[in-house]
């Protein structure tokens, strides 16, 4: 009962958020192209400023583990090849919905889920590891996604290219910033702070209230083979695997909550301006975001329910 209870507390504030954002759609209360610049300021400047205060606030000393970056990257790396080996296996003669399918398997939205998630399971400590973590998965999972573009239209990666397309990403600069100045024991004034911080605090609710507003469910028949392949390997086969192989690794608490985050968030948003730069099918993509995001209420639930009944959260 105390597994559902919490899994009750944790996605019903989602669920609202992202209905209040549909019902705004159907109000037509903002254009696509609103939607979009408001989408830009989310991921460029309120999220990294909560990132950022995230990671600087946190006890790093206590929440970084290098065993546990690297089994979470690790094991993204493996699901990154098992997913694009299933898509090949899948549509041996698509190479524009082999790499879109297997990034919506690989590619979490950890960047809007993550600390929602985290945070409502396991406190501050919660969202500190995810924090800590967004430094090292959101470049990783950024290299996956042009590895796996260019392997499949047979071009080569552009290593110079992605590395600066890394270093330039907010969420990127943000993490490492917060990194420096928490370690480097500078305090920030308050006066300064509490402006910023309150306006990180907004990030999440506009943006599930946002993606609410964006989602499309139109023209999937054609594709549903591919939706059904990548919505049950995102959110269930995936974190299924994930999280029990942590779990034997003996993580637990505000650990697992991040990692829960990690592995059973839907697809990235990102993900659909992905494939549309680098050839992938981007309709395809968009209903991959829509599917995963709204079913990852009902698996995100049963996950946090299951974990907190066998002690794990």
């Amino acid at each position: 009962m105390q597994g559902l209870t919490l899994a009750f507390n944790v996605v019903t504030p989602l669920v609202i958020y992202m209905v209040i954002g549909v019902i705004i759609r159907l109000l037509k209360l903002f254009s696509n192209s609103t939607l979009k610049e408001l989408n830009n300021v989310i991921f460029k400047v309120l999220i990294p400023f909560s990132l950022f205060f995230d990671i600087y606030s946190a006890d790093l000393g206590s929440v970084v583990s290098a065993p546990l970056f690297l089994w979470t990257c690790g094991l993204i790396t493996a699901t990154f090849v098992i997913a694009l080996l299933v898509s090949i296996k899948a549509m041996p003669n698509d190479r524009a919905d082999i790499p879109t399918v297997a990034q919506g398997i690989y590619r979490s939205n950890t960047v809007l889920f993550g600390t929602v998630i985290s945070r409502s399971i396991a406190g501050e400590e919660g969202a500190a590891i995810m924090a800590a973590l967004f430094v090292v998965v959101v470049p990783l999972l950024n290299i996956l996604a042009v590895i796996d573009f260019e392997v499949m239209r047979g071009g080569k990666v552009d290593l110079k290219k992605t590395l600066w397309q890394i270093v330039k990403n907010p969420l990127v600069v943000a993490g490492i910033l917060g990194g420096v100045v928490n370690l480097s024991g500078l305090k920030l004034p308050e006066l300064v702070c509490q402006p910023l911080i309150t306006l990180g605090d907004l990030a999440s609710p506009l943006a599930l209230v946002v993606l609410g507003a964006m989602l499309s469910f139109k023209s999937m028949v054609s594709h549903k083979g591919r939706l059904l392949t990548a919505v049950f390997c995102k959110l269930v086969a995936v974190p299924a695997v994930c999280l029990t192989v942590m779990a034997l690794l003996g993580y637990r608490g505000a650990a697992m909550a991040a990692l829960l985050a990690v592995f059973a968030s839907p697809t990235a948003v990102a993900s659909t301006p992905m494939a549309q730069t680098l050839g992938g099918n981007v309709k395809l993509a968009g209903e991959i975001v829509a599917l995963t995001t709204a079913f990852s209420v009902v698996t995100v639930f049963l996950f946090i329910a299951v974990l907190s009944n066998l002690g794990l959260l």
